[in-house]
């Protein structure tokens, strides 16, 4: 077999004269290169944080795939709030991301005073369900 090498110090595309043995990787350098990692995904974990009253600082971490926030007892979150309805929000967690899901509510569900049916969380965004603040946190 004559192959042709090229010089990478030489100009580009110069050839030498001499032919070359085929070159063997020595099996210390011959190991497999692992594939490039994807981006990582955030945590999934994340957190509720009460912004004003006497419980303001109060956290709830949001650990299910599915937290619920209202008047009623039955929520995940009770808001003791006669504007706030008895299943007033939801937080849904899908591919580690988090959703803020109005219930129906009368009031409506409030993202950063804009408000929402359905929009994705960011860290450090405001969700004010009737008269409650809360600052959503995640973990990095």
């Amino acid at each position: 077999m004559n192959q042709t090498r090229i010089d990478a110090s030489a100009p580009s595309g110069t050839q030498l004269d001499e032919p070359t043995r085929p070159w063997t990787v020595p099996a210390a350098v011959a190991q497999p290169i692992p594939a490039p990692r994807a981006p990582e995904e955030p945590s999934g974990r994340a957190r509720l944080v009460i912004n004003r009253g006497p419980d303001a600082g109060t956290g709830f971490a949001i650990s299910t795939p599915r937290t619920t926030i209202g008047r009623g007892r039955e929520c995940d979150i009770v808001v003791d709030d006669i504007t706030v309805s008895r299943q007033h929000a939801e937080l849904r967690r899908r591919d580690g991301r988090f959703v803020l899901v109005d219930g129906g509510s009368l009031n409506g569900t409030y993202l950063n005073r804009m408000p929402v049916e359905s929009a994705e969380l960011t860290d450090g965004d405001e969700i004010w369900v009737g008269k409650a603040r809360f600052t959503f946190r995640t973990d990095a």
